[in-house]
C-alpha cells in the first residue's frame, strides 16, 4: 500500500472513528497518537446527540445529569491556558501552578 504519511493518517483515523471518537494529535515530527473514545459525547450522526447537550437540558429542566467536567477540571484548564500565555511572553517553557493537591471533581449532580 501506500506509505505515504497522507495514507497513514488517513488509515489511522478511519480505524479510529470504527472504534469510537477520540482525540487525535498528528506533530510535525510525524508522530501520531490517540486517546481513548469520547465516554461522555455522542458524535454519532444517528445517535441521539452529545451527551454534553442532554446534560445541558436536564439541568435546565431541573432534572438530575452528569456533569462532564467539574469545577477542579476547569481551574487545571484555566491554570494550563496561563502557563500557555506565560510561556509565550517569556519565550520559555512555563510550569502549571495552582492546582497542587486538588483531585478530580467529576461528581453526578
Amino acid at each position: 500500500g501506500d506509505g505515504s504519511a497522507a495514507a497513514r493518517r488517513a488509515s489511522a483515523v478511519t480505524a479510529a472513528q470504527a472504534k469510537g471518537a477520540r482525540l487525535q494529535v498528528w506533530r510535525h515530527d510525524g508522530a501520531h497518537s490517540a486517546g481513548a473514545p469520547f465516554a461522555f459525547e455522542s458524535l454519532d450522526q444517528a445517535g441521539p446527540g452529545p451527551g454534553s447537550l442532554h446534560a445541558f437540558v436536564s439541568a435546565c429542566r431541573g432534572e438530575e445529569y452528569e456533569v462532564g467536567a467539574g469545577p477542579v477540571e476547569g481551574l487545571k484548564a484555566v491554570a494550563a491556558i496561563d502557563a500557555l500565555y506565560r510561556s509565550i511572553r517569556s519565550g520559555k517553557p512555563e510550569s502549571v501552578a495552582g492546582c497542587e493537591g486538588f483531585s478530580e471533581s467529576r461528581v453526578a449532580a
